[in-house]
C-alpha cells in the first residue's frame, strides 16, 4: 500500500515538473510551451526590415484605391471605376454628395422625379439591374412574391401597393441606398445611376399592373378592339 502511494507521488511530482518547469531558473534554451496562445506569429512589427523586398522595408504601400476602415468619402468624391454601364449618362459611379441625384433628397425632403433622361437603353438597364438585384425578393412584377418568399422570408414590399405607388422616387432611392427592415443596403454595390434606372423600371412595372385605356396610345387602341384569333 505504501509502495503504491510513493509511486503515485513520484509520478505526480514528475508530471508537475515536466509541465511547470523549475520556476525561477535561467537557461539559454527556449521554453517548452504546451499552449503557445499565438505568441509566435509569422508577421513583421512596424518599422522592421525585410530581406524579401528589394527596398528592405517590411511595411508596404497600400493598394491604390484602398479605403481605410470607417472612412467616409468626401462629398466631392466621384468614383469613375466599377461601372459597367456603357450607356451611363453621368460620370462617376458611387458618391455621397448631398444633391438630389446622389441622395434622393432636396434638403431634408425626399424629392420626386428621375434626374436623368429616361431612354430605352436606360429602361433596359433598369430591367437588367432589377432582375439581378431585386426580383429574387420582390418578384418579376414587383408584387412581393419573389422566390425567397417560398422559403420563409416575410415582409417583402409589394410595389403594387398604393403606398409604394405614391411614394416619392427619392424615398425609394434612399431605401435602395441604405436598406430598410429586412432589406440590406445596396448603395455599396449598385451605382447611383443604376439605382435611378431601377426606380424607373419599378414605375414601369407599377404602370403595367394598374394601366387603363388612357395609358394606351391613340393609334394602338384599335388593336385592342379587334377579336383575338386563336389557332
Amino acid at each position: 500500500m505504501l509502495r503504491s502511494f510513493f509511486l503515485i507521488f513520484i509520478l505526480a511530482v514528475i508530471t508537475v515538473v515536466a509541465i511547470a518547469g523549475f520556476r525561477g531558473t535561467h537557461t539559454t534554451k527556449p521554453p517548452i510551451e504546451i499552449i503557445p496562445d499565438m505568441d509566435h506569429q509569422p508577421r513583421f512589427d512596424p518599422q522592421h526590415e525585410s530581406a524579401f523586398f528589394s527596398d528592405g522595408r517590411a511595411a508596404r504601400k497600400p493598394v491604390d484605391g484602398t479605403v481605410p476602415l470607417g472612412y467616409t468619402l468626401p462629398h466631392a468624391y466621384y468614383s469613375t471605376e466599377a461601372n459597367n454601364n456603357k450607356f451611363r449618362q453621368k460620370p462617376g459611379a458611387f458618391s455621397m454628395a448631398p444633391d438630389y441625384y446622389n441622395s434622393g433628397k432636396i434638403g431634408d425632403v425626399y424629392g420626386d422625379g428621375i434626374p436623368v433622361e429616361v431612354t430605352p437603353e436606360f429602361m433596359a438597364r433598369g430591367k437588367e439591374r432589377f432582375t439581378i438585384n431585386c426580383a429574387v425578393c420582390h418578384g418579376a412584377t414587383g408584387s412581393g412574391n419573389g422566390i425567397v418568399t417560398q422559403y420563409g422570408l416575410v415582409g417583402v414590399a409589394n410595389f403594387q401597393d398604393n403606398r409604394l405607388r405614391t411614394m416619392p422616387d427619392g424615398q425609394i432611392f434612399n431605401t435602395i441606398t441604405h436598406g430598410k427592415n429586412t432589406m440590406g443596403a445596396y448603395g455599396p454595390q449598385i451605382t447611383v445611376e443604376d439605382r435611378w434606372a431601377i426606380i424607373a423600371y419599378i414605375r414601369a412595372l407599377q404602370r403595367s399592373q394598374n394601366a387603363t385605356l388612357n395609358d394606351v396610345p391613340q393609334d394602338q387602341r384599335a388593336q385592342l378592339d379587334q377579336p383575338q384569333v386563336t389557332k
